[in-house]
């Protein structure tokens, strides 16, 4: 009980029980490429919901200069994927950021794993449920892959919100984003956010567009999380309390998608290490 105080915040914990108990939202941020504005808009939606009284843990999976960790001003040598490997526990790896916001750095997560040993899943699927211990929310700021997929920690998310800025480019590489994990990953639904947009028409018309085709061609429904004008100055903080669904009991356990279940270790590729 008393790790459960430190890591989760009794202020987080006291709202929590004043207004009634709730599964913790876990979103995931996924852009189909960099420069989107993507990891601001996660810094500035986590302050913002802290600031509205919500405990918030966000999972930094980038790497670059400018990720999560560095726009609180942190550094550290710790990763998430030192808890999934045993070396660690989440209560060492995660750093308190401001009040009501801990970050868990997992740019080597994203980086190292793709298909886990059994024992892996189990230390993933643990260190998940622990990380949501005192949180209202745990958002996702997604690496991009090589692969163009998802990391192991991204795909547990419960909700994938996919950052689109206004270029054409941007929508291409968004789109094949959406129709590579609905394949590999079986999701038929996805939050899009446009970002850079000079108008919230032109943001609309983005969404719209992209709706429309993801249906006709993927059978995948979009739904508008909201848009974020240029520079990104505005944060997501209202579109996430009041828009996203609440997972269903069957379809998730402790607010995220038990995926790590349909994942299947092959031989040879990170059992020698996990």
């Amino acid at each position: 009980m008393a790790e459960r105080r430190v890591w989760g915040g009794d202020q987080a914990d006291g709202l929590r029980r004043l207004f009634g108990s709730r599964e913790p939202q876990v979103v995931a941020f996924a852009s189909g490429r960099e420069a989107c504005g993507r990891t601001t808009l996660v810094v500035q939606t986590a302050a913002a919901l802290a600031r509205s009284g919500h405990g918030v843990v966000v999972v930094d999976e980038n790497p670059a200069p400018d990720n999560t960790l560095s726009a609180f001003g942190l550094a550290t040598r710790n990763d998430f994927f030192q808890v999934i490997r045993g070396e660690r526990s989440l209560v060492q790896v995660a750093i308190p950021a401001a009040p009501l916001v801990r970050i868990v750095p997992a740019a080597r997560a994203a980086r190292e794993l793709d298909r886990l040993s059994t024992s892996s899943q189990q230390r993933l699927a643990a260190g998940f449920r622990h990380m949501q211990d005192g949180a209202d929310f745990v958002l996702i700021d997604c690496a991009s892959r090589r692969s163009g997929n998802l990391s192991p920690v991204a795909t547990l998310a419960r909700h994938i919100v996919v950052v689109v800025a206004a270029q054409s480019t941007a929508i291409t590489h968004a789109y094949a984003l959406i129709k590579r994990v609905a394949h590999d990953h079986g999701r038929d639904n996805f939050q899009i956010a446009v970002t850079r947009a000079r108008s919230g028409e032109e943001a609309r018309a983005i969404y719209d567009n992209m709706n429309r085709v993801a249906r006709e061609h993927l059978g995948v429904r979009l739904d508008y999380l909201g848009a974020s004008a240029v520079p990104v100055t505005d944060h997501f903080a209202d579109a996430l309390l009041n828009s996203l669904p609440q997972a269903l009991e069957e379809e998730a356990v402790g607010g995220f998608r038990p995926a790590v279940r349909e994942a299947t270790a092959r031989p040879g590729m990170l059992d020698s290490v996990l």
